[in-house]
């Protein structure tokens, strides 16, 4: 793969960032940047954004220009070789470019964290609040976790979920919110889970070096980490402390906290009540005039992990408080069914320790696995 003909320009009020991969165009667009020397633009976000494209194919990267010399370093002999080890390749594939520098003079120590306003991000952004910590600017990103590239119901996600952010920005202090987006997503057939903490950091790489430190909120804690592919947030706490340029370095958060524990933690967070937004499906939530569909996978965990730790009634302005009662049965009796993620698990075990599994969902539980046994003979069949 071949990364070439990087330029920046102006687009009304944003900065377009955009380079060729393999003679396609590749892009960023913030509305934040700081430009040292146009001469000297650093394929340093670039770089990061292929990364899973890289393990995808299985190939090695050229680039033809400039990347950070510690950036490189860090990538050729730790994060690569740690990714290649994790997704069973034997292969050794490589980054290499035509000119490397050491990059200080974009060192500003401005320090970011995400506002995507989901469980994680608030429990990043109320410790740093919590604990008086320094925090610059908040983040937006579009490079996936919305949808399918470039699709109707993406664009409806993406509007949705970013005036949510804005007013709990606004809410918040005002502090500035740095908006990226990008196509690097749409260069992957993978799954967006399987890229999103690179690709996410790519675009705050792609401000150039007004982000120095970033804080990525993780979705699992230190204890729950694995060295297993198919999902980035497995490694996030291993992988991305190793992840960092001259100017620019990421942590993962929460390490000491699970999922249960976050949304418990989050409950005393006033700014979460009015825009906590965990739901898949912007569509409907607008239909119902509510952030959250209250019917989709996430939506049913976190609503029934608010409800067992008895906060629930505190976000009716985010939930449909009628459509999680309709739900909630069948939705419990589903986990009982088995294969469930790690943050099912935590929740069925919160259940259980506080007794709130009801013999109706048991008895629910089995009758669906009866159902899909029978579905799956006659499909042999």
């Amino acid at each position: 793969m071949i990364l070439s003909d990087i330029k920046l320009r102006k687009q009304g009020q944003l900065h377009v960032l955009e380079c060729l991969l393999n003679k396609e165009r590749l892009y960023f667009e913030t509305s934040h940047i700081v430009l040292i020397d146009e001469k000297e633009l650093i394929y340093d976000a670039f770089v990061i954004a292929v990364i899973p494209l890289m393990i995808e194919k299985k190939e090695s990267l050229i680039v033809k220009g400039l990347m950070d010399a510690t950036l490189q370093k860090q990538l050729n002999e730790i994060v690569i070789p740690k990714l290649l080890a994790i997704h069973q390749i034997t292969l050794n594939l490589t980054i290499n470019c035509s000119k490397t520098s050491i990059n200080h003079k974009l060192q500003n120590n401005s320090i970011a964290t995400g506002i995507s306003c989901g469980v994680d991000s608030f429990a990043t952004i109320k410790s740093f609040k919590e604990y008086s910590k320094k925090l610059d600017y908040l983040t937006f990103f579009n490079a996936g976790s919305h949808g399918a590239y470039d699709t109707q119901n993406s664009k409806i996600n993406y509007k949705h979920r970013l005036l949510n952010a804005t007013r709990a920005s606004q809410e918040l202090g005002g502090r500035e919110m740095i908006k990226v987006e990008t196509n690097a997503h749409s260069f992957l057939s993978g799954r967006f889970k399987s890229a999103h903490s690179f690709l996410n950091l790519s675009c705050a790489f792609a401000t150039l070096g007004l982000l120095n430190h970033y804080h990525y909120a993780s979705a699992y804690s230190l204890r729950q980490s694995s060295e297993q592919s198919g999902d980035t947030s497995n490694f996030d706490h291993i992988i991305l402390p190793q992840l960092f340029a001259s100017y620019f370095s990421t942590q993962s958060t929460l390490g000491n906290m699970n999922r249960v524990e976050r949304v418990g933690y989050i409950s005393t967070f006033k700014t979460s009540h009015k825009y906590l937004d965990v739901c898949t499906n912007s569509m409907i939530a607008s239909l119902l005039k509510k952030q959250n569909c209250t019917s989709c996978e996430k939506c049913m965990r976190t609503a029934a992990t608010l409800d067992i730790l008895g906060v629930f009634n505190k976000y009716h302005e985010v939930f449909c408080l009628d459509t999680y009662r309709k739900n909630k049965r069948i939705y419990l009796s589903r986990l009982l069914t088995g294969k469930n993620s790690i943050h099912d698990e935590e929740l069925l075990e919160l259940y259980r320790e506080k007794k709130q599994i009801k013999m109706s969902y048991y008895l629910n539980g089995h009758f669906m696995r009866i159902k899909a046994g029978v579905k799956k003979l006659i499909k042999r069949n």
